[in-house]
């Protein structure tokens, strides 16, 4: 080989370790440039994730209140009934008591007032019936009256608590429309969020070799059933499975969705859960307790934790806290 031809080869190779050097060079910043874009783009989604979730636990403490200022009103029509009752018990009783007066009177030979007002005396006898008759008038007129007046101020009562309540169903249902609305967008974002994530590993692990593929699996809250089944007197299908922490309760009243607490071994019962995993009106099935449908929330009812309804203390005090898998049926 000459001189010449070992020269053109030479120079050969170094403009191929050249061009490689450069490809190489131009590669990593585009790597850089998109790892940095993927980062920005996850903080804005972690921010998003971050502000629903607060307008989440708004709207979770907005539906808590509501459900006690429920089960309150509830509690204060049922006593306003009990009162309407008595006070209107009381007012037979006193029309009762007058109608047995006038037929004694006629029993006794009398014809009414009139003729006690005409069988007086002298003057001063006359003036002295008219005096007591104009009293007993009075007072049955007023007995009456407070009776009236009484049965009126509870049937106001009433009324004012039956709109207030009206008033709390209609804050009950826009409050469950918001919620289910923040809640699907924070689905949404989280779903971004975790494409955002593998995008960043992926740029990362190009960063570090570009020739490198890695695969990345997003750690997911709950996993997918297929064609699994629960059994119950017939076949279940699910779709998820999430690992909670599960106690017990037994407040009997109202629930945030409207629905009264309920437990119903051979049906659905009453949980409560958080409607960011669990999206209230959900049917389930808890290990341990059975079938049941996500139809609270409570304040500390948070992530993967649910509260079961019992009918008894005595019952949430022997449930305890427990690890349970709860299904999410189809």
């Amino acid at each position: 080989m000459n001189k010449k031809t070992l020269s053109v080869i030479m120079s050969l190779v170094l403009t191929v370790m050249t061009c490689g050097n450069v490809f190489a060079i131009s590669s990593t910043a585009n790597t850089s440039d998109e790892l940095k874009q993927a980062q920005y783009n996850k903080r804005q989604l972690e921010a998003k994730v971050g502000d629903l979730n607060n307008q989440i636990n708004g709207v979770i403490q907005k539906i808590d209140e509501n459900k006690k200022d429920m089960n309150r009103i509830a509690n204060n029509i049922k006593n306003t009934q009990v009162k309407l009752k008595i006070a209107k018990n009381n007012s037979q009783l006193q029309n009762d008591l007058f109608k047995k007066r006038v037929r004694a009177m006629y029993i006794n030979g009398t014809n009414g007032y009139l003729e006690i007002i005409l069988s007086s005396k002298d003057l001063s006898d006359f003036l002295s019936r008219i005096d007591t008759i104009t009293r007993v008038i009075k007072f049955d007129n007023g007995i009456i009256a407070k009776l009236k007046k009484n049965e009126l101020a509870i049937e106001m009562e009433k009324k004012t608590l039956n709109t207030e309540n009206n008033r709390l169903q209609s804050l009950r249902a826009n409050n469950e429309v918001i919620l289910s609305k923040l809640s699907n967008d924070i689905s949404q974002q989280k779903q971004l969020l975790s494409k955002a994530t593998e995008r960043e590993q992926t740029l990362l692990a190009e960063q570090n070799s570009q020739n490198a593929q890695t695969s990345y699996y997003t750690a997911m809250a709950g996993t997918n059933g297929g064609n699994q089944t629960l059994s119950r007197g017939g076949s279940y299908s699910y779709s998820r499975v999430f690992s909670m922490q599960a106690t017990a309760y037994c407040d009997n009243g109202y629930t945030a969705s409207g629905r009264p607490t309920r437990r119903d071994a051979g049906g659905y019962s009453t949980i409560a859960v958080d409607p960011r995993v669990i999206p209230l009106g959900s049917r389930v099935y808890v290990e341990g307790y059975g079938y049941a449908i996500a139809a609270d929330i409570g304040g500390a009812i948070r992530g993967n934790r649910i509260d079961l309804f019992v009918p008894s203390q005595a019952e949430a005090q022997s449930w305890g806290r427990r690890s349970v898998n709860v299904y999410v049926l189809n």
